[in-house]
């Protein structure tokens, strides 16, 4: 067997171990720089860096922070463009986009973006003044945090969107004083029930909706006198009217006129009576109802004969004129009634009576 000679085995051996140690010192070399690295990307930008990292923002999208833990989409650290109304109509356009809430209701999410830029919103506001937490470059899957809309139109701090009245003013935008209705709203009816978190408390969409907010004069507006009934009535089911004898009942209150030709008593115009309870707690109007009805008071709805519940029933103690006059009104209904009853009683049975003479030949 060839066996190698002193001289030739050791320059072999040396040759071996330097090229060893030159690989090993290539691998640290690119572990210690990868770690670097890494540890880079994970720490804030150094104050002499700023300068630099803000004159690229706008050349270079910013890596996301992932969290997959909730079940949630990446949303940036940071956003390098605001997003327009013409950016959020390129997905919200399309009329069968649909979400669900996080208890599993279903949210349209379609907007008619050509009758949203003519309400009062639309013509002076972006998506994003409410939406604010919408301005992230991906949209988490449980949504958005719902928008107060007092946070603009009352003087409550801390209500979502934030910082929202600040932005107004930067934009010129001032909202009158009879828009501020914050304080009173919640003295009313429904703005405790909303505070009481009680079930199907009414939100200011509920009655103005989310999107197509017009002046009140406006006929599409939701709180038009022409609209209230529909409005008022998608919650109040028990003051629709379901039967004819209950709209001829409701002609009484038209009636008023006869007593006061100065006020326009509009069956269909809730609010004219309901005004601290619907219209943010405030009055808007002079409605003389409290002259004879004392609408503050509970009074369990009276029903006769199938013309429905009285609205208002006057009190005996306080308004016994008014309420004997009112139930004048109720006998004399009656009355009527019963005789036309009776009287188309007897018409049948006198017909039948003479088509029985006839038909057995008494004539």
């Amino acid at each position: 067997m060839f066996r190698m000679s002193e001289k030739q085995f050791f320059p072999a051996v040396v040759g071996s171990v330097t090229k060893g140690l030159c690989l090993f010192g290539l691998l640290l070399g690119l572990l210690l720089f990868g770690a670097q690295a890494q540890a880079d990307t994970g720490h804030d930008v150094e104050p002499e860096m700023a300068t630099h990292h803000e004159v690229s923002a706008h050349h270079e999208t910013p890596v996301p922070t992932v969290s997959d833990s909730q079940g949630l989409l990446p949303i940036p650290k940071e956003v390098p463009k605001p997003r327009t109304n013409e950016e959020c109509i390129k997905c919200h356009k399309e009329q069968h986009l649909m979400s669900g809430r996080l208890d599993g209701s279903p949210a349209k999410l379609h907007i008619e973006y050509d009758e949203f830029k003519l309400t009062r919103h639309g013509k002076k506001l972006e998506c994003i003044d409410c939406h604010e937490d919408a301005a992230a470059a991906r949209h988490c899957r449980s949504g958005f945090q719902k928008v107060n809309c007092l946070a603009c139109h009352s003087k409550i701090k801390g209500l979502f969107p934030y910082g929202a009245r600040e932005r107004l003013k930067k934009k010129k935008i001032r909202i009158p004083k009879r828009k501020m209705v914050g304080g009173s709203y919640y003295e009313s009816k429904h703005g405790k029930a909303l505070l009481a978190g009680k079930k199907n408390a009414p939100n200011c969409y509920n009655c103005h909706t989310r999107h197509y907010v017009y002046g009140a004069k406006n006929i599409k507006s939701t709180v038009n006198r022409a609209n209230l009934t529909a409005t008022c009535g998608a919650c109040h089911k028990e003051r629709q009217f379901k039967t004819m004898l209950e709209r001829l009942a409701a002609f009484r209150l038209e009636a008023h006129r006869k007593g006061d030709l100065s006020f326009d008593y509009d069956r269909g115009n809730c609010i004219d009576c309901h005004q601290g309870n619907a219209v943010h707690g405030q009055k808007v109007n002079d409605a003389p109802c409290s002259r004879c009805h004392d609408t503050a008071k509970k009074i369990e709805p009276v029903s006769l004969l199938g013309l429905g519940p009285f609205h208002l029933y006057p009190n005996p103690e306080t308004q016994y004129s008014v309420w004997c006059a009112r139930n004048l009104y109720g006998a004399l209904l009656i009355i009527l009634a019963s005789a036309a009853f009776i009287w188309l009683l007897f018409y049948i049975l006198k017909a039948a009576a003479e088509y029985y003479r006839k038909e057995g030949g008494e004539e």
